[in-house]
């Protein structure tokens, strides 16, 4: 806490090493999970303003609210207003390292600049100045002060355990310049943790991130590192305070509540954490670098088998973890270590030493699970150990007790010149979601593969078709109308936010921002499958957030297998205007844990349309749907279809992705294409009869911009839905980017209709199309009048 003596502001914090459980290596990857803990060793960080007359800049106690720092312009403080003379110099001070030492002043903007620049200061360096742009962002005047910084991480002597301590000064000074200027409270934690991945960045000399979040949030977590590049990008054109409130690409943090750590109340522990040193320190950022230069050649291929592996392992291991299951723990981190061995036989880079080998096999013979911790090389050795119950011992000799376990391993330790550490898992420090389980992280799984999918957005089959241009057939712009009916309401705007996600924490929070940009800009939403929430109902609020943040139009998510009471269920808990159920039968075949009967879908469709209270939907998930499917779905009583084809998320990909050996690779890209739906259900046969006059069609999958709505809709879609396109500008640009994403999409696609001379969206229906390519190909094939398409407007 910050305090103040005789006009001096004085603020301290502390910050905790961390260890590495596993995922080491492949977490350096952005998106790729490790299991880190942080240590009861630590790190001091104390600030010491200068003296001040009263009135004369003296720092306000006053805490600034969220709401108050979030809406402050980003504008500079003026030098003027800087509350003392900028050659006042201030100092940096670390115990036992006098590399660090230097003074520092003020430049004529106000800007902190050591007066010799001394490497070991350059983290503390980076963090005056991050946390001084937040503080100008927020019209704090600024202060000359003195840094202070003692440390018990290191042993005595100097000797380095390999607990992060760049890491633990980044935090600990970082916290305690925010508790100076009255911040704090004002960053959540996961905002405080990319403000210190900031600093670490500018400080020249960040990795993975992992280290950093385990010093800040505490205990132990589950970590993936955001996508460093575009990181670097954003702090060259993104302010910072901006930056720090932005979704970042793959970074995630959640809590395990295993050693005795949990996210409320500390759980009691029933499994034991031992570390061991080797007597030899390594440097993680030399050896990271040697793999990450090897993996770079002809062995690419084996590398990604290795991060594909290590995301298994890692995510088996947070769930025995999570379960106190020793054998499974044993289990999962022999396969880490595993991992490891062969990681360094392909790199040639030495991972595990003599001595961390001795103090594996160790541990082992005693019941205990053990690896390496970290860069390897030397360093620190982890050993895991059950508490409740007696450990077999590997060897299959009698039982002994967990303490006796405990003292012989220590004792066998020293003997091998391995010095066992005085540690235990501190306590949590920061509010972090908890680790879901795997259905749960089957959702996040689904989030961050349909991401990688659409990176890029390649060309589909909407590139097939073109209009005719008439250069004399324009109206104004302000004669068009949006407007559209679907289900029997009115909307403004012929396009909404389609199915996506739900089911976890994090999938709930990226529902409510999506509801939020949805009411923001007057379109309609659709939730995603609700099925988690009808199984679990503690799962029901990553749902219900999409209603409570959006008062407009919402369509409830369920599939073809729950009963019709299942299905009221869903649209009473979102209080839905209408009802989508999703038929996904490749996504359940390729599925590692999907359906395999699907006779009684029909039967269960016909029932929940009848049940439900609300119009209902019956829509694809990508895979697109025939003429004969919906002349099928309109005899079972729909009355709207959502075609949903192929050229967006390819749930098929996705879910072989999650399967170990990928054997369903050859479905890729199976399906029709949205355009080839729309050719196919929508009247333009040569015959020119239409059956399925009495079903609204609704088109999504592939759309990637309004031109991509505008073909749609002159290809008989009465609206269209998008999911991919807006998810990944929501993962780029936050909400207030995703806002502003749809506002463009309805201002472009207002003035594209006008360019056709379309005063509506049916007269879309009108104008003169062009097939090409295979689209043209497989709608001849599909009897479809092509040449009809081209003399519409006659």
């Amino acid at each position: 806490m910050a305090e103040r003596e005789q006009h001096r502001m004085i603020a301290e914090a502390q910050a905790p090493g961390k260890l590495y459980i596993a995922g080491e290596y492949a977490v350096v990857e952005h998106g790729h999970p490790a299991i880190l803990v942080a240590v009861n060793r630590m790190l001091t960080v104390r600030v010491t303003g200068h003296e001040e007359n009263p009135g004369e800049g003296a720092l306000s106690g006053d805490v600034l609210s969220e709401d108050a720092l979030r809406n402050t312009p980003n504008e500079s403080v003026a030098a003027a207003s800087l509350p003392l003379d900028s050659r006042a110099t201030g100092s940096i001070r670390s115990q036992g390292h006098d590399e660090a030492a230097t003074t520092w002043h003020r430049d004529t903007h106000g800007r902190c600049v050591p007066d010799e620049e001394r490497p070991g200061a350059a983290y503390l360096i980076a963090a005056i100045q991050c946390v001084e742009e937040l503080a100008h962002a927020a019209g704090v005047g600024l202060h000359v002060f003195d840094i202070d910084v003692t440390s018990d991480l290191d042993d005595v002597s100097g000797r380095k355990y390999g607990l992060g301590s760049s890491a633990a000064v980044t935090v600990a000074a970082m916290r305690a310049l925010l508790r100076f200027y009255g911040l704090e409270s004002a960053f959540e934690p996961l905002e405080q943790y990319k403000l210190a991945f900031a600093i670490a960045c500018r400080a020249g000399n960040v990795g993975s991130g992992g280290d950093l979040a385990a010093s800040l949030f505490g205990g132990c977590i589950r970590f993936c590192s955001p996508d460093r590049d575009w990181v670097g990008q954003r702090l060259d054109d993104t302010a910072l305070p901006e930056l720090i409130r932005m979704p970042w690409p793959d970074l995630s943090v959640t809590r395990l509540p295993v050693f005795g750590s949990g996210s409320v109340a500390v759980s009691p522990a029933t499994l034991r954490l031992l570390v061991g040193w080797t007597g030899k320190p390594a440097s993680t950022a030399d050896l990271v670098t040697n793999v990450q230069h090897h993996s770079t050649d002809e062995r690419e291929r084996r590398y990604r088998e290795f991060l594909e592996h290590s995301d298994r392992c890692v995510d088996a291991l947070c769930e025995a973890l999570a379960q106190s299951d020793m054998a499974a723990v044993r289990e999962h981190i022999a396969r880490a270590r595993e991992l490891l061995r062969g990681l360094s036989s392909l790199t040639g880079t030495l991972i595990e030493t003599s001595r961390l080998t001795a103090l594996v096999e160790t541990a082992i013979a005693h019941g205990a699970a053990a690896k390496s911790s970290g860069a390897g090389g030397g360093d620190c050795g982890i050993a895991i150990i059950g508490v409740e119950s007696d450990m077999a011992a590997a060897d299959g000799s009698d039982a002994e007790s967990a303490e006796s376990a405990v003292s012989a391993i220590f004792q066998d330790w020293r003997s091998a010149g391995i010095e066992p550490l005085d540690l235990t898992v501190c306590k949590p420090l920061a509010e972090a979601p908890q680790w879901q389980t795997k259905r749960s992280s089957r959702k996040d799984d689904h989030v961050r593969l349909a991401l990688q999918q659409h990176e890029q957005e390649p060309a589909n089959a909407f590139d097939d078709v073109r209009f005719i241009h008439h250069a004399l057939c324009g109206v104004s712009v302000s004669q068009v109308d949006m407007s559209t009916t679907v289900c029997g309401s009115r909307w403004e705007l012929p396009f909404y936010i389609n199915a996506m996600t739900g089911g976890s924490q994090r999938t709930g929070s990226i529902n409510a921002s999506l509801a939020r940009a949805a009411q923001s800009t007057g379109i309609a939403i659709a939730s995603g499958s609700q099925h988690a929430a009808l199984r679990d109902p503690e799962l029901a609020a990553t749902f219900t957030a999409i209603r409570e943040q959006s008062q407009g139009f919402v369509f409830a998510n369920v599939g073809s297998t729950v009963t019709p009471q299942q299905a009221v269920q869903a649209v009473t808990m979102l209080n839905a205007n209408a009802l989508q159920i999703h038929v996904n039968l490749a996504q359940e075949i390729v599925m590692p844990e999907g359906n395999r009967d699907f006779s009684g879908w029909p039967q269960r469709i016909r029932e929940i349309i009848a049940a439900s209270p609300v119009p209902v939907v019956v829509k694809e998930v990508g895979f697109g749907m025939s003429r004969r499917s919906v002349e099928q779905l309109a005899a079972l009583g729909a009355r709207t279809v959502d075609v949903s084809g192929r050229g967006g998320t390819d749930f098929a990909a996705i879910e072989n992705s999650r399967r170990s050996a990928r054997e369903y690779g050859y479905l890729d890209g199976w399906g029709q294409s949205t355009v080839l739906c729309l050719l196919d259900c929508c009247g333009f046969d040569a015959s020119g009869e239409d059956s399925l006059g009495s079903v609204d069609i609704l088109a999504s999958g592939g759309v990637r911009n309004p031109l991509d709505v505008v073909k749609a809709l002159a290809l008989g879609a009465k609206a269209v839905g998008v999911s991919g396109h807006f998810l990944r500008v929501f993962e780029d640009r936050g909400e207030s980017g995703l806002v502003d994403e749809i506002n463009a999409w309805a201002e472009q696609l207002r003035s594209l209709m006008a360019l056709l001379g379309a005063t509506t969206v049916a007269d879309l229906q009108h104008t003169d199309l062009l097939l090409g390519g295979m689209t043209l190909e497989q709608t001849t094939l599909l009897g479809v009048d092509a040449a009809a398409l081209a003399h519409r407007s006659a």
